[in-house]
């Protein structure tokens, strides 16, 4: 008996789940993009997941932090010469 249909299977198995779980972080989400994995292939759901943009979360806005400067710098005051 030969493992090979058993290896294709579980490989095909696993891209089409990897597909989905790239989509869980874009705008089709997981399930249609696991859908549109096992209807087509795991490469196009990939794909159209890539393609349909970042999620965006409601509410949160990415804010720009701001490099921290030092205390003992900002309190140090230069000599004259």
């Amino acid at each position: 008996m030969s493992l090979t249909p058993l290896f294709l299977f579980a490989l095909t198995a696993a891209s089409i789940l990897v597909a989905g779980l790239v989509g869980s972080t874009r705008r089709l989400g997981f399930w249609i993009t696991l859908v549109l994995s096992i209807f087509f292939t795991p490469i196009v759901g990939f794909a159209l997941a890539a393609l349909s943009g970042s999620r965006r979360w409601p509410g949160k806005t990415r804010r720009v932090r701001r490099p921290r400067r030092l205390r003992w710098l900002r309190s140090a005051e230069p000599e004259d010469p």
